[in-house]
């Protein structure tokens, strides 16, 4: 019987932090490629990790998402659905 045995490669994930250098590429284009991200912003999500961007989607179709959100909170299909999380207390759909 042989063990595979095989490196941590995120040991981040243990309990003691530790800083690891990065093992892939955050942005995988070639500096300059054309694309919908300014190269300012593609430096900052490299350096910060995330990307804030200012009307991503409008407050119109926030609310489309909104009333399906809560129609499928609603559906007793989805709240019956072994898959959905529901707060014991309050009934509320969680997940």
């Amino acid at each position: 019987m042989t063990t595979d045995v095989r490196a941590d490669l995120y040991p981040s994930r243990g309990a003691a932090e530790m800083t690891t250098p990065r093992q892939d590429p955050v942005i995988w284009s070639a500096p300059g490629a054309p694309g919908p991200i300014a190269a300012k912003d593609l430096q900052s999500f490299e350096h910060d990790g995330f990307l804030a961007i200012d009307q991503l989607i409008t407050p119109d179709e926030v609310a489309v998402y909104r009333a399906e959100l809560d129609r499928l909170v609603a559906d007793p299909a989805v709240r019956a659905d072994e898959r959905s999380i529901i707060e014991p207390k309050s009934q509320s759909v969680r997940s």
